[in-house]
């Protein structure tokens, strides 16, 4: 929605313009903003010479100069590169900082909601799932939709066979969730990340490697175990395709959900068993 019979200095100009401020305040306040967005230099700029994600942060840079007490932020890094993103991601919350304003960002990128984000709705069908901060949201999702949108996740069914104590791929395992029925049917919530590759049989579950993915950083393997089960692992060291290999991981990693569990229903199940 930028004015493409304007220049990106009178562009980011044009608020500050209709308060009347004077040529000095507007000339500093718009380098400032341009300075903010990594734009110096393209004052004298038109519209139409700019890429898509340079018009973008003129955009950002246009709404900041403002000073706004609310500022709505709706996928405002999606044209831009997978490099600037990052980089624009630190610019923006440190300018949330810095400014001390709210940012109502909404976006459909998980990892750059868990990145800047204070508190995060997940929102699907126009209803909030769940809210909290990144590390509640990513931790303790409250249902099935929650744990597979936010972060990759591997879904498991089983049972809750007591306070501590879950049942799922054919063993009992410990775990650090309470506060539901005995033998309830339950979700059981793995992040790839939290599993460990041990020798075949030496592990809590033998899994199968049937694809693997070099991430840079990490091998994305997919394996299967007895039951069918598709396992996403996370791990610095390689496995083979069609080797048998053990998983372990600790009870704190296990989440357990209740089916269609709402917020609502997980906030008063937790007062409950705090209570007693």
């Amino acid at each position: 929605a930028l004015f493409p019979h304007l220049n990106v200095f009178d562009n980011v100009a044009f608020g500050l313009r209709l308060r009347r401020m004077s040529k000095q305040d507007i000339q500093t306040k718009v380098e400032d903003a341009l300075k903010m967005v990594r734009l110096q230099g393209y004052a004298d700029r038109e519209i139409s010479e700019l890429s898509g994600g340079q018009q973008q942060r003129v955009a950002i840079a246009r709404a900041i100069v403002l000073e706004p007490q609310v500022l709505l932020l709706d996928e405002p890094l999606s044209a831009l590169d997978a490099k600037l993103r990052k980089d624009m991601q630190y610019e923006l919350r440190e300018l949330q900082e810095r400014l001390g304003i709210t940012f109502l960002f909404v976006t459909h990128d998980q990892e750059e909601a868990l990145a800047l984000s204070d508190e995060i709705f997940v929102i699907n069908d126009g209803e909030v799932q769940q809210s909290g901060t990144p590390v509640d949201i990513y931790d303790e999702p409250v249902n099935h939709f929650v744990a597979d949108f936010i972060g990759e996740s591997n879904i498991i069914q089983g049972h809750m066979i007591k306070d501590f104590l879950v049942e799922f791929n054919g063993k009992r395992f410990e775990c650090a969730d309470a506060g539901m029925r005995p033998n309830e049917p339950v979700e059981v919530v793995l992040r790839p990340e939290d599993l460990d590759i041990t020798p075949a049989n030496s592990g809590k579950v033998n899994v199968e490697v049937d694809t693997q993915l070099f991430r840079g950083d990490y091998y994305e393997i997919v394996g299967y175990d007895d039951l069918k089960n598709e396992w996403l692992i996370h791990s610095t060291n390689p496995a083979k395709d069609g080797e048998t290999v053990g998983l372990t991981f600790d009870p704190e990693d296990i989440h357990v959900m209740r089916l269609n569990e709402s917020e609502e229903d997980f906030d008063a199940r937790l007062e409950t068993y705090e209570g007693e």
